[in-house]
């Protein structure tokens, strides 16, 4: 053992060598992605921690509001997008947030690109400012109606005849190219005068880069422009009711300042126009001038989303309808159902066409069970059904069950003698009444009558009466088949009936098979009975010459 046990050592030096150099690193590099992950992971959750969110109260037009939670990642655009899907609202380009200030009289329609909780955290915590969800046709006039503010030299008459593919190379000439072009406006306002409330006609001009106006006596040339304000720092509001607050000539009015004054400062900058028309074009210039490419992309996104709410609206139009169509379609089948369930069940149509045949069994029982064992009550003999004055009546409903028979059943002599041929229903030639039992045929299960099931249990044996008439012909028949199969079946042949003739009644009670068609003799009989073929010849001579003889 002892030669053994450096080499085990060794072994075991060896295992840990090679898995320290195989295992230890992939292991080691396993366990720094985790940390690398969970470093990530805090970063994120402390990054998220960050951000800036505000609960923001949004007015609709009815005086309801919707209480959103803002944080500082989301536009205007998407919170308005969220309020289509509160408001259920039909989505086109002219629904916008817009900002109220009671205390200025002022108010802004924001601009989609920009951050709404920035906007909303420059106001003083005292505030009554207020953002209200409103249509607002003239956000995005310019994309719709081009010709207005760069053509707006022309007469109103020829604007207003403009083809759809001149605006759409209006708008390509001034959105689409390496600058945007701002329109070239020019006119005379009104500005009121710092810490007064007179106002001074003045000639300005847009530019690009701000507003500029001409001074007194001087000519409209670019290097006697004064530049009025730049644009970059301010924001352009419409005016309310300055008439009465400041003096103002017009109702028409616009406010340029900085959004974080909020209050009445000498920094703002109050203009008026002559009319609704020139105040909308300074405004919609300024527009252009202040946000240039990022005023088309919005409309482009407003302009997308439009469209995809339309088509889903035009889709779920019809889908929404359609259910509704094929429902009387539905309630109309179903009682059409009802009844097909209702006339299934009955295959009546076919009895008849078979005199007296009970209607067919149901499904269940159309195939037929095994052979019934030796207690099965024997079959009444012919004469039982003859001896009935009643007639019987159609059997609806097969017990699953059959009686014992009567007690004197039993005695009953088999066959019995037959009648005199003097009676008005003769037997046909080929008529056989049943054989005497026989111990060969012992063996064969033994077909119920169909009258059997149906027949009144009170009822007495029928006599053992040699001169009762035998039966018509189509009785024999019906009573010798069986239970009834769904079509009418053939004849038997003679030798059914008394096989199970000598069989004790027994009281074990089950479904009565149908009657096994028997056109070959069956296995040898115990007793001497010899062939069945010749029996039955004989029997057919015995028969022959008792009716000769009588």
């Amino acid at each position: 053992m002892g030669g053994y046990i450096p080499f085990l050592q060794h072994e075991h030096l060896l295992y840990f060598t090679i898995h320290n150099i195989i295992v230890c690193p992939f292991q080691e590099e396993i366990e720094a992605q985790m940390k690398a992950d969970k470093i990530k992971l805090a970063l994120e959750k402390l990054k998220e921690a960050k951000v800036k969110k505000l609960v923001v109260k949004v007015l609709l037009n009815d005086g309801s509001s919707k209480t959103l939670m803002v944080d500082e990642r989301q536009n205007v655009r998407d919170v308005v997008d969220n309020m289509f899907e509160k408001t259920h609202c039909d989505c086109n380009v002219s629904w916008s947030l817009v900002e109220t200030n009671p205390e200025l009289q002022l108010e802004r329609t924001f601009e989609d690109h920009e951050n709404l909780v920035e906007l909303v955290s420059a106001w003083t915590r005292d505030s009554e400012n207020k953002v209200l969800f409103q249509e607002r046709g003239e956000k995005y006039e310019v994309f719709k109606n081009p010709q207005i503010f760069y053509l707006w030299k022309k007469d109103k008459k020829s604007l207003n005849e403009i083809k759809d593919k001149d605006k759409e190379l209006l708008i390509k000439e001034n959105f689409c190219g390496t600058s945007i072009i701002v329109p070239d406006l020019e006119g005379v306002m009104y500005l009121k005068e710092d810490g007064k409330k007179s106002w001074k006609q003045r000639l300005f001009q847009l530019r690009a880069s701000g507003i500029y106006y001409v001074p007194k006596g001087k000519t409209k040339s670019s290097r006697d422009l004064v530049c009025f304000v730049q644009l970059d720092n301010l924001n352009v509001y419409y005016a309310k009711d300055l008439k009465t607050k400041y003096k103002a000539p017009t109702d028409f009015c616009f406010v340029l300042k900085h959004p974080q004054i909020q209050k009445d400062s000498q920094y703002i900058k109050y203009m008026c126009c002559d009319d609704d028309w020139s105040m909308k074009l300074w405004l919609t210039g300024i527009r252009i001038a202040k946000y240039g490419v990022s005023l088309y992309d919005n409309f482009k996104t407003a302009e997308k989303k439009a469209a995809v709410n339309s088509a889903w609206t035009n889709r779920s139009t019809p889908s929404s309808s359609n259910p509704s169509t094929p429902s009387p379609t539905i309630k109309a089948k179903t009682p059409s159902q009802a009844n097909g369930h209702a006339t299934k069940p009955p295959p009546r149509p076919d009895s008849k066409d078979y005199g007296n045949l009970p209607p067919p069994p149901p499904m269940t029982e159309v195939l037929p069970p095994p052979p019934p064992d030796p207690a099965f009550p024997p079959p009444p003999s012919p004469l039982f059904a003859k001896s009935s004055s009643k007639p019987l009546p159609p059997q609806r409903h097969l017990p699953t069950n059959f009686p014992p028979p009567p007690p004197a059943m039993d005695n009953l002599p088999l066959p019995p003698p037959p009648p005199s041929m003097d009676d008005s229903s003769e037997a046909p030639p080929d008529f056989l009444p049943p054989p005497p039992p026989a111990a060969s045929f012992g063996s064969l299960p033994p077909p119920p009558p169909a009258s059997f099931g149906s027949m009144d249990q009170s009822l007495p044996p029928p006599p053992p009466d040699p001169e009762i008439l035998p039966p018509p012909p189509s009785q024999p028949v019906f009573i010798g088949a069986g239970a009834p199969p769904p079509p009418p079946p053939p004849p038997p042949p003679p030798a059914a009936p008394p096989k199970a003739a000598l069989r004790p009644s027994g009281s074990v009670k089950k479904v009565p098979p149908a009657p096994p068609k028997r056109t070959t003799p069956t296995q040898g009989g115990d007793g001497g009975g010899g062939d069945g073929g010749d029996f039955m010849s004989e029997l057919m001579l015995a028969m022959r010459k008792k009716r000769s003889d009588n």
